[in-house]
C-alpha cells in the first residue's frame, strides 16, 4: 500500500532524529574546542544521553518503515536511483552506527566514567573489549563527518527532485502542515525554515556551552615532583621547612620535597633551651622521613559509583615520639593539580577552575595528637583548602620497630564545605559531598 505522504509518526521522527544530529554534530565539535574544565565534563555527558536518545529513536524509526504505508519512491535514472539509495543506506549507518560507536568507546575507556541519562537513568556499558576503543573512537569521527556530507546531500537531493523533473511536491511528503491545494508551492519557504532551524541546532552548543578557561599548570620549581626533586632544594628545605610551615597562608604554592622521596623532613629550629628544663626531661619528637612508596588516596561517590584517584605529588613535616605527644607536630601539604583519576576527561575537569584550578595546595596542621591505645593514634588539626579552613581530624595507625615507622590512616571530609566543586557540581546530585580520604606512607627517623 502506498501514500501520498509518510505516517504523522514517521514525520515526527524523522525530524526528531534530524535536530538531535546536527545538535550532535555541532557539540562534538564545539567540544574539541573547549578546552579544560566542568563545562566540557558536563556536555560530554549530555553528548552521551543524546546519542542513546537517537539511537532508540532512529530503531524506532526503521521499524515504523516496516510497518507504516510510505510514498512511492520517485523516480529517476539509474545513477540517479542508486545514489539516492546510497545516502539513504548511509543515512541510517550514521543514525545508528554513531551512537553505537559513541556508546563502545565510552565502554572501552581505561577508566569508565558512569553513565547517566540527562543524570537520571542509569546506563549500562557494552561488555566488549578494551582493544576495540581505538578503533571505536575512529570509526565515530569518521561517521559524524561522512554524516554531515550525507545530511547535505540529502536536503540538496530534496530539492533538487521538488523542483525539477515533473515530481510534485516530493518536500511536503516529509514536512508537516504542508499538503494540496498548495503544497508545493509552499514547500520550499517550509523546506527553507526546517533548514533554519536544523542550522540552529548545529549552532546552539556554543550558546549552551561556553568553554572554560584553560586549568593553570603547576610551575615546576613550585610543585614537588614524586621521585625527582632537586638535591639543593631538599637540603634548602631541611633548614627553611618549619619557618614556611608556620606563616604560609591557606593554598600558598609551597616549594616541598616529595613525599614519595627520601628527603629529610624538616627538623625543629633550634633554641635556647629554657632555664626550667633538667637533664631528667621526659623524651621529646624527633624528624623522621618518608621513604618511598606512600600513597595519598581518595574515593568519591559520581552518580552512585566509587571512583578512586590519588595525588601523585604531597609531603609531610612530621616531628613525632609516641612519648611526647603534647609536642609532636605533623604538617601535610598536597598540591592540589597532581590529582590523578587515570582518567583524562575526568582529571581535566578536575584540574578546571570548579574544582581544584584555582585551589592552590592544601595544608593540613596538627594542633592535637592522641593516643587511643595499641597502634591507634589520632591527629586533629587544621585543613586549609582553597581559601577555607576547617578542622579534620586524621585515625592513624603507627607500628614502630626500631628506627622505621609504617604508616596508615583515613579520614572523611565534605567536599562542599571547602567551596570544592562549583556552579552545576556544587549540588550532590551527581557527586557526592563525602569524600574519603585514605594515605599509606613509611617513614624513619632522620640520622
Amino acid at each position: 500500500m502506498t501514500s501520498t505522504r509518510y505516517a504523522r509518526s514517521a514525520i515526527a521522527l524523522h525530524w526528531a532524529i534530524a535536530f538531535l544530529l546536527l545538535f550532535q554534530l555541532g557539540l562534538g565539535w564545539h567540544m574539541t574546542s573547549m578546552g579544560k574544565g566542568a563545562a566540557m565534563y558536563a556536555a560530554f555527558q549530555f553528548h552521551k544521553s543524546i546519542g542513546i536518545t537517537v539511537l532508540a529513536l532512529s530503531v524506532l524509526r526503521v521499524a515504523i518503515r516496516f510497518v507504516k504505508p510510505r510514498p512511492a519512491p520517485v523516480e529517476s535514472g539509474v545513477l540517479t536511483g542508486l545514489l539516492m539509495k546510497l545516502v539513504h543506506l548511509g543515512l541510517y549507518a550514521f543514525m545508528i552506527g554513531g551512537p553505537l560507536t559513541g556508546w563502545i568507546v565510552v565502554s572501552t575507556a581505561k577508566v569508565a566514567i558512569p553513565t547517566r541519562l540527562f543524570g537520571v537513568i542509569p546506563w549500562p556499558h557494552l561488555p566488549v573489549s578494551h582493544a576495540l576503543n581505538g578503533i571505536a573512537m575512529e570509526s565515530h569521527e569518521v561517521l559524524a563527518w561522512m554524516g554531515l556530507g550525507l545530511v547535505a546531500l540529502h536536503l540538496a537531493g530534496a530539492v533538487r527532485h521538488h523542483l525539477g523533473g515533473g515530481h510534485e511536491n516530493v518536500i511536503g511528503r516529509m514536512i508537516p502542515a504542508v499538503s494540496a491545494p498548495e503544497a508545493a508551492r509552499r514547500a520550499i519557504p517550509a523546506a527553507l525554515g526546517a533548514a533554519g532551524l536544523l542550522g540552529a541546532a548545529f549552532l546552539s552548543p556554543w550558546l549552551l556551552y561556553r568553554a572554560a578557561p584553560a586549568a593553570p599548570e603547576a610551575p615546576a620549581s613550585d610543585t614537588p615532583v614524586a621521585g625527582g626533586s632537586d638535591p639543593a632544594a631538599a637540603s634548602s628545605e631541611a633548614v627553611e621547612g618549619p619557618v614556611q610551615a608556620e606563616t604560609s597562608e591557606p593554598g600558598e604554592a609551597q616549594t616541598d620535597a616529595p613525599a614519595s622521596s627520601e628527603v629529610a623532613v624538616p627538623v625543629a629550629p633550634t633554641s635556647t633551651p629554657a632555664p626550667e628544663a633538667s637533664a631528667t626531661e621526659a623524651a621529646k619528637p624527633v624528624s623522621w622521613k618518608v621513604m618511598d612508596g606512600g600513597r595519598l588516596g581518595f574515593t568519591a561517590s559520581m552518580s552512585g559509583t566509587a571512583i578512586e584517584g590519588r595525588f601523585d605529588q604531597w609531603s609531610a613535616d612530621i616531628l613525632f615520639d609516641p612519648d611526647a605527644l603534647a609536642q609532636s607536630k605533623i604538617t601535610v601539604r598536597v598540591p592540589l593539580l597532581s590529582v590523578n583519576t587515570a582518567d583524562g576527561s575526568r582529571d581535566s575537569m578536575l584540574k578546571g577552575a570548579d574544582f581544584f584550578g584555582s585551589a592552590g595546595t592544601a595544608v593540613f596542621r596538627s594542633s592535637r595528637i592522641r593516643h587511643l591505645g595499641g597502634e591507634r593514634y589520632t591527629a586533629s588539626g587544621t585543613l586549609s583548602m582553597n581559601g577555607v579552613s576547617r578542622p579534620v581530624t586524621l585515625a592513624f595507625t603507627l607500628h614502630i620497630e626500631g628506627a622505621r615507622a609504617d604508616v596508615t590512616g583515613s579520614t572523611k571530609l565534605d567536599r562542599t564545605a571547602f567551596g570544592i566543586g562549583q556552579g552545576q557540581w556544587a549540588s550532590t546530585d551527581q557527586i557526592a559531598a563525602n569524600v574519603d580520604v585514605t594515605f599509606q606512607f613509611s617513614a624513619r627517623k632522620a640520622p
